[in-house]
């Protein structure tokens, strides 16, 4: 039988990020249970002298143990690494080797770090220039191994056919719908965005009621772009009956913490954007930041 019709099919979109996920699951060229034994004491001595339990505190000889352990393996440890080379700790500031911290962390299933990859791609940022490629195959994998976020990214590369993405409405509105009733920060953006599907007839039948049911989920939600949209609906009894009072109540609300010259419409493409680093909590290698690395 001819391999030319497997390589094709292999080398489509969805069969090449099935590959690179099954990849991902598989363990690490040469990984042994020795060496994944190895890695774990390295990780714990490094807490304990980053901790100090039964130790005096020693960050220098910790930071030494987690280079070990990332070097043998570790995807805590690579990733608490990136983290600190980020600057998050206040003791280096390296983008270079944060980067290829992060990306030994992702290679090796770290969930969050494969979350923070594909935005770090979709963003652009010193010494990684954006790429929407590299992006969109990140924000899959981790979407598949269940990141609420990178499926809410999804929608948007599937809308816009970032990254080799398919442009497809229907599918954006497929991973919009998988987020919008999730407890996570991306929940406020997958709803602003069935809003505007079901007002534009964007891969989902029109209506009214629908729509205006998302816009107020989203706002309600703490989505500036859906407050100040129902505060203009209530303002011009569109789609709701107009009311002053909820007008001014959602225009204020849409103006809240926002510096009066941001205050004008603006639609990103990432509810992240190039500040994820910057809003991650300080380094702390035993424990992952707010709404880390989970499913």
């Amino acid at each position: 039988m001819s391999v030319r019709p497997v390589v094709r099919r292999a080398c489509r979109q969805g069969a090449a990020i099935a590959m690179m996920a099954a990849a991902l699951v598989a363990a690490p060229a040469g990984a042994t249970s020795r060496s994944d034994a190895q890695a774990a004491a390295a990780w714990a001595e490094g807490q304990r002298l980053q901790r100090g339990e039964g130790v005096a505190p020693d960050p220098q000889r910790a930071l030494a143990r987690f280079e070990d352990a990332s070097r043998l393996g570790s995807a805590d440890a690579a990733y608490a690494l990136s983290r600190h080379y980020r600057g998050l700790t206040g003791l280096a500031n390296d983008p270079q080797r944060a980067r290829e911290q992060l990306q030994r962390a992702a290679e090796r299933q770290h969930l969050q770090a494969q979350v923070e990859l594909a935005f770090l791609h979709l963003n652009g940022m010193p010494p990684v220039p954006r790429d929407l490629d590299a992006a969109y195959r990140w924000f899959s994998v981790a979407a598949r191994r269940g990141s609420v976020a990178a499926a809410c990214q999804l929608g948007d590369f599937h809308q816009q056919g970032w990254g080799g993405a398919t442009r497809s409405a229907t599918l954006a509105v497929g991973w919009w719908r998988r987020t919008a009733d999730r407890a996570d920060a991306c929940a406020a953006h997958s709803q602003f965005a069935l809003y505007r599907a079901y007002l534009t007839g964007g891969g989902v039948p029109r209506h009214g009621a629908r729509a205006m049911a998302w816009l107020e989920k989203a706002a309600e939600s703490g989505d500036v772009r859906a407050q100040r949209a129902l505060g203009r609906a209530y303002e011009r009894g569109e789609g709701v009956p107009r009311d002053a009072g909820l007008a001014r109540h959602w225009l204020r609300k849409s103006r809240e913490g926002v510096a009066p010259h941001d205050d004008h419409e603006h639609d990103l493409p990432s509810f992240a954007g190039p500040l994820l680093f910057q809003k991650l909590a300080p380094f702390q290698p035993n424990r992952p930041p707010e709404g880390g690395n989970r499913p």
